[in-house]
């Protein structure tokens, strides 16, 4: 028999995906100017100035790409967020990005607690619209199922 969540224990699960998957984004790869580039070259890259050092990778840390169970969560995830709004979007987006709560007032031109406020709202409507998801694909008991190719095989 599963358990029933409440619903404090959905909400952190929402919150705690939406920073995994603010995690993923980060570390796709993406160019520099963040579009793709047409022309690469094997070289490494060089220092842009002649008085840089020519070891970059101190200044520079390894970007390990995300795998393919955060690239499926960020897909399941992202749809979450076309409930909102632009403005609430950004915010929900800013917060699981890592910015404090007074950076994130700043940048909108509201109050600290007007901020946490519309991403109490947010949050709230991004919650449901995750349940209405979980409930439309049958929840997690379907990712514990066998597909039928698998028994196939398995025989």
């Amino acid at each position: 028999m599963a358990a029933e969540l409440t619903f404090t224990e959905v909400r952190r699960a929402v919150i705690a995906a939406l920073d995994r998957v603010a995690n993923t984004l980060k570390r796709l790869p993406m160019p520099g100017n963040g579009k793709p580039a047409r022309e690469r070259s094997p070289w490494p890259a060089g220092p842009l100035d002649p008085g840089d050092s020519c070891d970059r990778s101190s200044s520079m840390a390894a970007r390990i790409p995300p795998g393919p169970k955060a690239i499926s969560e960020l897909d399941r995830v992202l749809p979450w967020l076309a409930a909102l709004d632009m403005s609430d979007r950004r915010i929900i987006w800013a917060r699981a990005a890592g910015l404090s709560w007074a950076h994130l007032a700043r940048e909108f031109g509201i109050s600290v607690g007007r901020a946490r406020y519309r991403w109490n709202v947010a949050i709230d409507l991004v919650v449901t619209a995750a349940v209405r998801d979980t409930i439309k694909s049958g929840g997690g008991s379907a990712l514990r199922r066998r597909s039928c190719q698998t028994a196939f095989v398995a025989r």
